[in-house]
């Protein structure tokens, strides 16, 4: 008699043909055992990703409109064809560490009051900035014990999403996994890092400036304006503020450089330039790097300025469910 809970793996992808396979495969020799289904929720890739995910015995759910596409909807699509105790998210860029399944079981069945819990991650080398600067942060990214959201992704108890009403906000272009930590812990749930190995992530291989052109492009960077937005007037809105608090002080910054520079005398506008010289003198000692310095300047900048822009971007209701197809 199977006494172990059902799981419901969901991997949100777009043009992951040459991940997806691995990615499906490192998930399915751990699910042995338990009851369970693996949805490939793919925001209409225009490579082979969907017949990829098929031919590794998953089931694919696709958008069926292009202006849905984002970071949100992709784990909301496949959570709209759930079922089970557990739902284990993933993208299709990574590969899940060996044990993790049985693990993460293992903890949320002893610990009721937590909605879910991920373990630790690995990322390959990267060649742009922020990649390389995110693998120096993956202790403060991906900290270890209680925490406030799951980034990348884990293992959630079915019952709580259902609970809160959606799994990720489907209007979102990134920030996703942390908006629903804030919903969860506005419920009275608790979510946890394991000290064991969650994922391996393949970084972007673009360079940076190209990476941020791609991401202003895709609206990735519109996400913290987005996620304040969303969170206007919820009890989570103070969690949204304190998470994008550093694109916003910089995004007030720059708007109070720029005034100076149209309506102040010239000295107040240089003395205005102050605070961002030293920002950038402390980088460039830190990372021994003008280089990296001048890389951080430009990043914290291209996010400042996503952030207002994702201030004037259109919010959908998300337990509306984006037009979309199961394929089996």
């Amino acid at each position: 008699m199977n006494t172990l809970p059902s799981i419901t793996v969901i991997i949100k992808t777009f043009n992951e043909q040459a991940g997806i396979a691995a990615t499906i495969q490192s998930i399915k020799k751990q699910l042995s055992g338990y009851v369970h289904s693996v949805i490939v929720a793919d925001s209409l890739s225009t490579d082979n990703t969907q017949q990829i995910a098929l031919d590794n015995g998953a089931k694919v759910v696709s958008l069926i409109e292009e202006q849905d596409r984002c970071c949100g909807v992709g784990h909301q699509l496949g959570y709209l064809h759930s079922e089970g105790d557990y739902l284990l998210l993933m993208d299709g860029d990574m590969t899940l560490g060996d044990g993790f399944i049985d693990k993460a079981v293992a903890f949320l069945e002893s610990n009721p009051n937590y909605a879910g819990v991920a373990g630790t991650v690995e990322m390959d080398e990267a060649s742009s900035y922020e990649f390389k600067s995110r693998k120096q942060r993956l202790h403060k990214i991906y900290p270890l014990g209680d925490c406030s959201h799951l980034g990348g992704g884990g293992m959630y108890r079915k019952s709580a999403i259902d609970e809160i009403g959606y799994l990720t906000h489907r209007t979102l272009h990134a920030y996703e996994e942390a908006e629903l930590g804030m919903r969860l812990k506005h419920a009275g749930y608790m979510l946890h890092r394991l000290d064991t190995p969650f994922f391996l992530h393949t970084s972007y291989d673009m360079p940076t400036l190209q990476l941020l052109k791609y991401r202003w492009k895709s609206r990735y960077l519109f996400a913290p304006g987005e996620l304040l937005k969303s969170a206007f007037g919820k009890a989570h809105f103070k969690d949204a503020l304190a998470t994008v608090r550093n694109e916003l002080i910089f995004a007030c910054y720059l708007l109070g450089v720029i005034s100076m520079g149209l309506f102040a005398p010239a000295i107040v506008f240089l003395l205005s330039l102050a605070p961002l010289g030293a920002f950038f003198t402390l980088k460039a000692i830190k990372n021994r790097s003008v280089k990296d310095a001048c890389l951080s300047v430009i990043n914290l900048s291209v996010f400042a300025a996503g952030l207002v822009r994702g201030l004037f971007s259109p919010t959908k209701n998300p337990t509306v469910p984006p037009k979309n197809r199961l394929i089996e």
